[in-house]
């Protein structure tokens, strides 16, 4: 759950002033934004701290009444070659209530893509973004209405890929390539427990995104999307569970409808933490032209625990788009440091190959907290 917001195409006026600046005094510039990332972040901490003396858990967000504030920071160094790097910086608030069984309004705004330095010099502040705003209403209590605009349930991933929460820098292709990220409408979700978790949702979106934008998790746009989700968890954990998706939307580029099932889940083998994702889609009817008929594409990680705070991940994905004749092979090994559940320090080498999709084989490094 996070807000998010996109960096301008445009460098701003510090940004125009900083191309000028010749050799080691544009350097200084250039960096001196990563510094005042690092002050940001500290200061941050420092609140955090002020918070725990008043019973602040980190990454449990700070209660105001039936108020709760909370939010992450992501501070993230893109190598993908050798001369080329970038450094970005993403901030989220999250505000969510609960007053009664049908007030539990929910918001997350972010400011995304924040470029503190790169090749090119410059800085950009980007765009801020409202990604989720919506309200649930509690019909009964395994049954729930929400209203607004929300993350699209299809896997796992999508969900839950707010950075200090999941294992990578990098997003594999197959987690939101060939389905929309967020959705706009109404979605109806049952829980219940029967020898295990099971979790059922419907959901529709008339129109279009409310809010939306163009971003590089939203590769197309979508509309008159409509889908269930169904899912079932062996212990309360989740730690062993198997999910579906179906998902029909509209294309509005070209016309066309597309028909898209996924499956997904994760399990435990010893100490070993593995999940996977496989999806396929097929556009019937339009005029828009592809290379191949079908969209399909998978990926699998595994997650080793070296100790306490110590994690290996390695992920394979292979992922064919409909737009390029060849696929995208991604092969990724990363270290993962954690000192606590809500802080992440991650370093990811991705080696990737064939079609042009997606994040290019180089190193990728990340510094994520939620607060």
């Amino acid at each position: 759950m996070y807000w998010r917001c996109r960096s301008s195409e445009r460098g701003d006026s510090k940004g125009s002033r900083a191309l000028l600046l010749p050799g080691w005094r544009a350097g200084i510039f250039k960096w001196g934004h990563v510094v005042c990332a690092g002050v940001v972040l500290l200061l941050a901490s420092a609140f955090g701290s002020v918070w725990a003396a008043e019973g602040y858990q980190l990454g449990a967000g700070k209660n105001v009444g039936p108020l709760n504030i909370a939010g992450y920071s992501n501070l993230e160094a893109d190598m993908p070659r050798r001369d080329s790097y970038k450094a970005t910086l993403d901030l989220s608030l999250l505000l969510s209530a609960h007053v009664n069984r049908y007030l539990n309004p929910f918001l997350e705004a972010e400011a995304d893509d924040w470029t503190l330095a790169q090749e090119s010099g410059g800085a950009s502040s980007g765009t801020g973004v409202i990604e989720r705003l919506y309200d649930d209403l509690d019909i009964t209590p395994a049954v729930t209405l929400r209203l607004g605009k929300m993350l699209t349930p299809v896997g796992e991933w999508n969900l839950i890929h707010a950075p200090p929460l999941v294992w990578t820098v990098t997003r594999p292709l197959s987690t939101y390539y060939s389905f929309p990220e967020f959705i706009t409408g109404a979605s109806l979700d049952w829980q219940q427990s029967c020898r295990g978790l099971w979790n059922a949702q419907v959901y529709v979106q008339p129109a279009r995104d409310a809010f939306g934008n163009a971003t590089e998790y939203d590769p197309r746009p979508y509309s008159r999307v409509a889908g269930v989700n169904v899912r079932y968890s062996w212990d309360v954990l989740s730690r062993d569970r198997l999910g579906l998706s179906w998902q029909s939307a509209h294309l509005p580029q070209g016309g066309g409808d597309q028909v898209l099932a996924s499956i997904y889940g994760g399990f435990l083998t010893g100490p070993v933490r593995w999940s996977f994702q496989v999806d396929a889609t097929e556009v019937r009817g339009g005029a828009v032209l592809v290379t191949h008929e079908h969209e399909q594409g998978g990926y699998v990680q595994a997650v080793y625990p070296l100790s306490g705070h110590w994690f290996i991940v390695t992920q394979g994905e292979r992922f064919q788009t409909r737009d390029y004749p060849m696929a995208t092979i991604g092969r990724l090994m990363g270290v993962v440091y954690r000192p606590h559940p809500a802080i992440s320090w991650k370093l990811d080498y991705l080696d990737a190959t064939g079609a042009p999709v997606g994040s290019m084989t180089g190193l990728y490094a990340a510094w994520a907290v939620l607060f």
